[in-house]
């Protein structure tokens, strides 16, 4: 039983840290290539994990670390020319 929930809650999780990935718009207006995108947004998911490993100082909750990484995938999103729809 106890298994079972971790491996929902990890579950869960996982799809909080993909919704981030999504809609994300050009600053200046103009239209997004989706390739373009992509390569940019894996590059910022990397950024986001080695600075959460690197200022971790050990375990984070699994929600902190979500949190953390996000916050770093947006910024890192937003140096390059791309913000989320408000």
């Amino acid at each position: 039983m106890r298994a079972f929930l971790i491996i929902a809650i990890t579950v869960a999780l996982a799809g909080c840290a993909a919704q981030t990935a999504k809609n994300f718009v050009r600053k200046d207006g103009a239209p997004v290539d989706a390739a373009r995108e992509q390569a940019t947004l894996a590059q910022c998911k990397g950024e986001g994990a080695t600075t959460v490993m690197q200022s971790g100082g050990g375990v984070l909750e699994p929600l902190e670390r979500t949190r953390k990484e996000n916050t770093v995938i947006v910024a890192c999103m937003a140096r390059n020319g791309y913000i989320l729809p408000q």
